[in-house]
Parts: structure tokens; sequence; C-alpha cells
């Protein structure tokens, strides 16, 4: 394309295509640099802001340089000059919304910026002014802040509106290109208003507010917008953290990702304590500025958090959500360093806060809560309790119970003196260290041994005989229940008749043998087993 950018249009005006214009906003970008820790708060008395290859002066009315960021210039007062080198080929500058900073991919940038108002460099032969300190080797311009500033994108603001800057736009750009449209290292600036109002402060709510230590609190804003405009240019971001500037995204769904996680905190304070809890922010978003054309959006905050585990069941208490401020406006909070710690030399923190309780967790007992035993006429007796849902170390506290069963205050179960057949009680409360807490209780049940069974045969009557049934009686003590009878080989016997101290049997032995004794098996259910001797006359 045949450049066209130094024609007159004769009323001492340079005429420039539209791309260079885009190229001019597009140097906000670069402008960034060296501003992230800058505040107002930081501004010193000089008036020139040195960047090299330009040294950026404000010749009249209100403005103090601080870096590349010139603060508190006034609509329609404001004169900046600019003397750079001639080696950088300096052409333009020009005014443009922050917006260019934050728009989509299929957002024009010249449309931020008023065309209107530029500034054009000339040669200066005999100035020695710009970095390069000899005569024929600077050229100059002269910027007057617009008395109104006019852009094509009505949404285009200098200054910012109250809305822009809650949501994070807090000045304009003053970029400067080349007559071919390429930005010029070093020479651009951001500018803030002195008559631009203080942002909002930002805002947060937590649900639940009340919930145990280690469980989850989602976090939203609580206002409409809320005001998250500490950090939420992601060029800026890039340059404080020392990371590449994210491109335009495509659209504002996709966005410009949020404020990196170095970039945010979380503190808890007890009621009445100065001392902090360090939180963790894991989990935790806020959003950065994306500008589609028509709307702005906004940083929101989202996302969740842990409560720390170390807080104390009952106790009431403040978190604060921190993010570094790298903007030229003082924070919301002016014990911001108390409540998020120390900041980076000239930066500081904005931060929202909420209410928080925290909830007593429910300890609950688990096994063993009730045990028998049997005794035959005392015992002693011993046991562990045991928990869940507890922090750390419990302490048991028996309340109600026998004075013969004893919980200690670790939860062991011991008894005193000998213990008689019948229930034993003991009830109490378990906590820990972090207040949460629960009932226990425990019972011992002493049942009465059942008496000790005798076996034993006093005598047999009766005697087998081959090929003959017979009857057999047995009689003795302990023959409880229906035994189970293993016989010697071939021989068959059944019961007929089964008491206490008596069985009855009915024998038929088929197979022959000398005359004398043989033994029979008796195997009761109880696991007793019982030999009986009976006669065999042949």
């Amino acid at each position: 394309m045949k450049h066209d950018a130094q024609r007159s249009d004769g009323r001492g005006r340079w005429r420039r295509p539209l791309s260079v214009v885009a190229s001019l906003v597009g140097a906000v970008s670069l402008a960034a640099t060296g501003l992230t820790l800058a505040s107002a708060s930081a501004a010193s008395a000089a008036t020139t802001a040195s960047a090299a290859p330009c040294a950026i002066t404000v010749s009249a009315g209100s403005g103090t340089a601080v870096g590349p960021l010139i603060v508190g210039v006034t609509a329609g007062a404001t004169t900046i000059n600019f003397d750079c080198n001639a080696t950088s080929h300096a052409a333009f500058g020009v005014e443009a919304s922050m917006l260019s900073l934050v728009g989509a991919s299929s957002v024009s940038q010249q449309a931020s910026a008023d065309i209107s108002a530029l500034a054009q460099f000339k040669a200066a032969p005999t100035d020695t002014n710009c970095p390069a300190g000899t005569a024929g080797a600077c050229e100059t311009a002269t910027f007057t802040i617009p008395a109104s500033f006019s852009a094509a994108d009505p949404n285009a603001q200098c200054p910012p509106t109250q809305a822009q800057i809650n949501e994070g736009l807090y000045g304009c750009v003053l970029a400067v290109a080349t007559a071919a449209g390429i930005p010029v290292p070093g020479s651009s600036v951001l500018i803030t208003y002195a008559n631009s109002p203080m942002p909002s402060a930002p805002t947060v709510l937590a649900t639940p507010s009340v919930a145990v230590a280690g469980s989850s609190v989602s976090l939203r804003d609580a206002s409409a917008t809320g005001d998250w405009w500490g950090n939420a240019i992601q060029t800026n971001q890039a340059v404080a953290t020392g990371t590449t500037p994210m491109a335009p995204p495509a659209t504002c769904s996709t966005g410009y990702g949020s404020v990196p996680a170095p970039l945010v905190m979380v503190n808890w304070f007890a009621s009445g304590s100065t001392t902090p809890i360090l939180g963790s922010a894991t989990g935790l978003t806020i959003t950065n500025d994306c500008y589609d054309g028509t709307t702005l959006h906004g940083p929101t905050i989202g996302g969740s958090i842990m409560v720390p585990s170390t807080l104390s069941a009952g106790t009431a208490y403040t978190a604060y959500v921190c993010e570094l401020n790298i903007t030229p406006y003082p924070s919301n909070d002016a014990n911001s360093a108390a409540h998020c710690g120390p900041a980076p030399q000239g930066a500081s923190w904005i931060d929202a806060s909420f209410p928080f309780t925290a909830a007593k967790a429910a300890i609950t007992q688990s096994a063993p809560q009730a045990v028998t035993i049997t005794a035959n006429k005392s015992a002693s007796f011993s046991a562990q309790l045991a928990v869940t849902g507890n922090s750390g170390t419990t302490t048991f506290t028996q309340a109600t119970g026998s004075p013969q069963l004893v919980v200690s205050s670790s939860g062991a179960v011991s008894t005193s003196g000998a213990l008689k057949p019948g229930t034993y009680q003991a009830t109490g409360t378990v906590s820990d260290a972090n207040g949460d807490g629960g009932p226990f209780t425990f019972a011992l049940t002493v049942k009465k041994a059942p008496p000790v069974i005798v076996t034993r045969v006093t005598r047999v009557v009766g005697a087998a005989v081959r090929g003959r049934f017979v009857i057999l009686t047995i009689f003795g003590t302990g023959f409880l229940g229906r035994p189970r009878i293993s016989p010697p080989y071939g021989t068959v016997v059944r019961i007929v008749a089964a008491r206490a101290t008596m069985l009855k049997l009915r024998m038929l032995v088929r197979v022959g043998g000398p005359h004398g004794y043989r033994v029979m098996i008796l195997r009761f259910n109880d696991g007793r087993v019982l030999r009986v001797r009976y006669l065999f006359r042949g």
C-alpha cells in the first residue's frame, strides 16, 4: 500500500491511514513495561518519564511522570512533549482508550483511538534533550490532552467512566509509532486523569458462612459487578510475572483467562486477632477484562476455597481475599498490608472480606460400643474406644456410668474390682483441639457362665451278641442331646431313648470276633466326645 501518512490536510495536521492508527494503539502493550509496580503514592516531583529512545515531558498543565505513566493530567490543559531520538523514526502520537488493551481479536483497535487529535513529530536540529543528547539527533512532538475525547467506538472514553474504572481500566494510552505504522518501543505512556473518580471497593460473598474446618466454601461477587479492578489487564500481569502476553482471544466467551495464582491470596483472622492464618487460593479465580466491541466483560470472582483445618470450632473469623494492585490507585483498604501481607515495592493489595464461623464437626463413636463377656464368679475387662470425624488427638470425658467401669481421657476402658454378672455403662463426650465433639456411650454386659457339664459313664447294662438284636443301656451324666455314634466295624447301633443320665441303644453285631470288650465313640453337638466300653460275647 502506498504510504500517504505525511500528506498535510492544509490545516497543519497530517493525514494518515487507519492502519497506522491501529499500530499506534497496538503499541500500548509496550507502555505497560515498568508500570506494574507504580502507584500514585510513589509519584515523585519529576515531570519527565524517561524511557529510551524518547524523553517524555509534561510541559504545561497538571501531570506527574512515574516511569512510563503520567498521573493526574487534565483534559484540554495538560501538554506533553515527546523528545525522541531521530533513529527511532517516530512520526505520530495518538490517545486511545484502554479498551484497546483488552479487546478480542474481532474488535477494531483503531475504533478506540481519537484520530482527530494526533501528535506530529518533526526534526529538531538544535535540540539536545532526547536520549541521544546531541544536536541533529532528536525529533519532537507536542500533544495536548483533548478537551473532549472522540473515538469511533462510543464505549471508548478518556477519561474512562466510573464503570470502566471499577472494572480495571484506570486510564488511557498515549502511543507512538513510525510513519510505517510500527510501534516505537519505549515511547508510549499510560495516563490517568486528575478528575477521575476512585474505583469502588471489590466485594465477595461466601457460601456457606458457617462450616467445619477443612470444608469447601464457594465465593462469588456480592455486587453486580464485583469491582476487582486491581489487576484486570492480562498484558500488565504478563509484565509483572515475566511471561509473554496472551494473544487476543477470538471472543470474550474464551476471554483473557484469570489473574495468575501468585497475585491472589486469602488470609483468615480470628475475631480480635491480628495474626493471619494463611489460606489457599487454589480453586479461586478472578477473571480478566475482555471487550467484545459492545460490552466490557469485567473481572468477576468465582470458584471455591478450602477452610483451613486449623480454625477453631465456634470461633468467628474474617477472611480477606486479596488481589495484587498494579494500578495507580491506592488500595481500597488502608490496612491492606496487615490483612494481606507485604506487597512488592511500589504495589499494594486490594481486598474484600467476608465473615465466617467455624462450626463444630461431629465426632462419631465407632466400635466398640457394647461388649458382652462371660464369667463364672468374677472378671476384669479392658478395651479402647475409637471415633471418626475428629481432627487430631481426642479427649474423652466420662459424665455418668457405673463406678466399676472407667473411661480414661484417651478412651481406654478398664474395670475397677471384680465384676459380678450384670450390665455396666459409661457415657460422656469426646472432643478435639478444634472444638469438634460428640457423645460416647459404652455398655459392658457380664453373663454368668453356664455350669460345667461333666460327661461320664457309670455303667453299661447288656452285652452284644453276634447276629442278634440286643439292648444296651448306658448310665452316666451329661448326656445332653442325641449324640452321633461311631460303633466298631460290622456293628449297627440306633438310639431308642435318650436322657441326661441314660442312653438306651438297640445294637446288631453282624461280624463276629473273639469274646471281650469293644469300644464305641459318642460325639455330642457341643464337641464333647465320650468312649464307651461294652461287652461282646461272641
